[in-house]
């Protein structure tokens, strides 16, 4: 191909402060670069916030100026963003029909970036993670017309290693129709999800069941992570225990209490007696993980880290981490410890992906995390259902783990090789693609 350099649009917006999130993005980036030069673009509802985490050659998209929508969308009430989410609508929609009579002149009467990004956009990429491919994230529905403005455009769009397992109703179903048979490329990163989209989709040459990028992050040992470790001590003992938490997944134990405060607080007991058995038994020390940190909807690990650490008798073999780290760090710190416990898919990942055994806790509905450490990663043994939360059982599984920690630790590497594989996957089809569709043009 002669072109100097491809112009990628991801067209929605990927949450920095969720270091999860973030992975996923950097390993996007990762298999762009199977496409020679690229130049990418992103939609941000934080453009300030996410250019400090983004990498710096990212070219941001402030989705909240371009389509006059309120500030700090996200953090809205649900009834803010069904109305956002309408407006967003309607001025694609409007652009469309600007386009349909004017073409490209339409870009200069809508003057705003996010319309010029588009036109001027090679590939344009939706439903990263498990952003749903006709729901979108944030902006309802954001996957049904940006797929339409992409068949107007005569760009191609590509739904990129996604993980939906369940459409819902019936009607979701027929535009899942209309939608996953329309786009020029489907990458899914499981096998139940590839499995479950295929029923959509017509052409069976246009999806494929490929890995999750978030496993070929880099790690960064970094100076800030060398100094953590030297602050607080860490690998002064002879087991280290990292640990992510969630307060989502804590607030979805017991089910037979009702109330998700009140199931919360009693995960936290439990998981703190759980810690303090580690302590007490194998000399381990604690340090908690914060791999999300958002601001909202009780989302920040590091207070469900505090509340744990509060319940807890051995404080003094705990260490809370309350800066923020890049995913890249974060990993490289991870790559420290001998066991992780995590109600975070990604944070497990990262773990594994270092070859460092872990135990995720979360729902028996989850099947993100069966998909992508069960299946994946081999280690559908090793998921714990949080609905059946207690110490003393969890500690046996932990115990169970260690007894086959060498084993684990030795079949690691060539599960974690193979994963990579699969993640590479996802840019060479999107080469294969552009390959192509140049072909066809000259």
């Amino acid at each position: 191909m002669n072109k100097p350099f491809f112009k990628i649009l991801i067209a929605e917006w990927v949450p920095s402060l969720n270091k999860g999130e973030l992975a996923i993005l950097l390993g996007m980036l990762e298999t762009f670069q199977i496409l020679g030069k690229v130049k990418v673009s992103i939609f941000s509802f934080y453009p300030s916030l996410d250019k400090e985490r983004y990498p710096s050659e990212l070219n941001i998209i402030d989705v909240e100026r371009d389509l006059y929508l309120p500030k700090s969308l996200p953090e809205k009430a649900r009834s803010t963003q069904i109305k956002a989410s309408l407006l967003a609508a309607f001025q694609h929609f409007l652009f469309i029909l600007i386009y349909i009579i004017f073409s490209k002149r339409a870009k200069r009467i809508l003057k705003k970036t996010l319309w010029k990004e588009y036109c001027e956009s090679d590939l344009i990429i939706i439903c990263h993670n498990q952003v749903s491919c006709i729901g979108g994230f944030v902006l309802d529905f954001s996957p049904v017309y940006i797929t339409l403005l992409a068949k107007i455009l005569r760009k191609p769009v590509v739904i990129y290693a996604n993980g939906t397992h369940n459409l819902g109703s019936r009607v979701w179903e027929f535009l899942a129709l209309l939608i996953l048979n329309n786009v020029d490329l489907i990458t899914t990163r499981d096998e139940d999800s590839f499995l479950y989209l295929k029923k959509f989709v017509w052409n069976s040459a246009r999806i494929y069941l490929t890995g999750d990028p978030s496993i070929l992050l880099r790690p960064n040992f970094s100076e800030k992570v060398k100094d953590v470790l030297s602050m607080e001590n860490i690998g002064k003992s002879k087991m280290l225990v990292g640990v992510a938490l969630s307060h989502e997944v804590l607030s979805d134990a017991f089910p037979t209490i009702k109330d998700p405060s009140v199931k919360y607080q009693k995960a936290v007991i439990e998981i703190g007696c759980l810690l303090d058995n580690l302590i007490e038994r194998f000399g381990a020390q604690i340090i908690f993980v914060p791999h999300c940190i958002e601001p909202y909807r009780r989302r920040d690990d590091r207070i469900v880290a505090k509340d744990v650490y509060k319940c807890m008798k051995n404080k003094h073999k705990v260490c809370l981490i309350d800066k923020e780290y890049s995913p890249e760090e974060l990993k490289a710190l991870i790559s420290k410890f001998n066991l992780f416990i995590s109600t975070r898919v990604h944070a497990a990942v990262s773990a594994l992906s270092t070859f460092v055994p872990s135990i995720v806790i979360t729902r028996p509905t989850d099947r993100r995390a069966y998909g992508l450490v069960g299946k994946n990663l081999g280690q559908e043994e090793w998921i714990y259902n949080i609905r059946n939360l207690n110490a003393d059982e969890l500690f046996v599984y932990v115990k169970n783990l260690l007894l086959a920690w060498d084993k684990i630790c030795n079949n690691l590497p060539f599960i974690v090789n193979s994963a990579k594989k699969k993640a590479l996957l996802n840019g060479i089809l999107l080469k294969a693609l552009m390959d192509s569709r140049f072909k066809s043009k000259v």
